[in-house]
């Protein structure tokens, strides 16, 4: 044990009274992205390094101090989130106060628009799904007997359909089939419920035909969010139960159909290497190859930084990582912090960090603003996805591909253009109203 490694106990330690404290587990992305972080990365971490051979100390020493420093930096843009944003959380804590004894209402605007718009989305979901071959691929994968076959499968197929498409079925096509469902369920717009059934099924359909092992089961969560937040935010022993049985079982099924090799006797043993040790395995890799044997890059790991200021094709930290360590066209997909890492050290660790807090906590206090609204319950749906996306890969995709930032600023830009186009409207009917002036 080092020095450090105490500290970092402390941390975690102080971790739960903060979130016992300020944050309690509920259903909003603050208290759950730290209650992961401290399973995925604190627990997580302990268990790896105790179990772990030829590790090197400095580099231990470097995840460590990150992972100390990633704490301090979570916490303080949390707290930075609350004071530079006092409206908002006013009106946040009243609406956490009276969440449970609240009805949904629905007010009913742009509902058809919203209903026209799902259609859309969800015939050019299944359009691509289709026009890809992606039935036949998925019978395919299927009926591969190899773990080494379907990997291979999957990195040939998982990205077809292009970016735009990727993104579609990653967070955007999700959202408005929650928004639609809640709508559904809360108005007296019924109609829109099917079409919100026809957007979930192009939405899961898109995420299986990624050939990954999580995302279906992670929508199938946002699911089980979206419809336990209409009756409140608190977690219940039984509401933990009932989410940790579903996790369970689905993580054993995709296990199975992934890894054909294991069996019921070794699945249990493959998860919890895949929950605890893996991550934490990746941080380490991506710590022990920068900058010892490659420089940091100082932003050009970044795709619209390499993009504005780089040159030549970006070939991204977790790829150069992976052929570093032989897996040739593997990417070893890295905790926020190995990125944050890869391009500017302990201060990158840091002011990401700080960033991830205050961008966590701004979007919870922008939900809970809109108060008990079919927009704020899908919301709360579609952002797990992004949380999701944090808890393994860099925070801008997180941000962007993840929807944790780019959903609430469509919702406000398109509530805005919205608003500003029916007050126009408002305002042309007023006008067209008054009777002619006397001459």
């Amino acid at each position: 044990m080092l020095t450090l490694d105490y500290i970092h106990a402390l941390c975690l330690g102080g971790i739960v009274l903060y979130i016992w404290r300020r944050e309690p587990p509920r259903l909003l992305l603050t208290p759950l992205m730290l209650l992961s972080f401290f399973v995925l990365y604190g627990v997580g971490n302990i268990i790896y390094f105790v179990g772990a051979d030829d590790i090197d100390p400095d580099v231990r020493t470097s995840v460590t101090l990150c992972l100390i420093l990633m704490w301090f930096g979570l916490v303080g843009g949390v707290e930075l989130a609350g004071l530079t944003l006092p409206g908002w959380r006013a009106v946040a804590r009243r609406s956490l106060r009276t969440w449970r004894s609240t009805p949904v209402t629905d007010d009913g605007r742009g509902n058809q628009l919203l209903a026209a718009v799902g259609i859309v989305i969800a015939l050019v979901v299944w359009g691509v799904f289709i026009y890809t071959g992606k039935p036949n691929q998925i019978h395919t994968f299927f009926s591969l007997d190899l773990s080494s076959d379907k990997r291979d499968f999957r990195a040939e197929f998982a990205g077809g359909g292009g970016y735009l498409y990727q993104l579609l079925i990653a967070s955007v096509a999700p959202f408005v089939s929650f928004l639609l469902l809640a709508k559904g369920l809360a108005g007296k717009n019924r109609y829109l419920l099917p079409i919100g059934l026809l957007m979930c099924g192009a939405a899961l359909a898109g995420k299986i035909g990624t050939f990954q092992k999580v995302p279906w089961l992670v929508y199938l969560l946002q699911l089980m969010v979206v419809f336990q937040a209409r009756r409140r935010l608190e977690f219940g022993v039984v509401r933990v139960i009932v989410f940790l049985l579903v996790l369970l079982v689905g993580v054993t099924l995709a296990a199975f159909i992934a890894v054909p090799d294991l069996d019921s006797t070794t699945v249990m043993e493959w998860l919890g290497y895949r929950f605890f040790e893996v991550n934490n395995e990746v941080v380490y890799q991506t710590m022990y190859v920068y900058p010892r044997f490659l420089p940091h890059t100082w932003g050009m790991n970044i795709g619209l930084v390499h993009a504005l200021f780089g040159s030549g094709d970006l070939l991204s930290a977790h790829s150069r990582v992976a052929t570093f360590f032989g897996a040739d066209g593997a990417t070893f997909d890295s905790f926020f912090i190995g990125d944050a890492w890869v391009d500017f050290s302990y201060g990158g660790v840091l002011v990401m960090s700080i960033v991830v807090g205050y961008v966590v906590k701004s979007v919870d206090l922008f939900v809970l603003s809109l108060g008990k609204r079919p927009l704020a319950i899908a919301l709360l749906g579609s952002n797990m996805y992004g949380l999701f996306e944090l808890q393994v890969t860099s925070a801008f995709t997180a941000f962007l591909t993840g929807g944790l930032l780019l959903i609430p600023l469509l919702v406000v830009a398109v509530t805005g253009l919205f608003n500003d186009l029916s007050g126009r409207s408002a305002d042309g009917r007023s006008h067209s109203c008054k009777p002619p002036r006397a001459a």
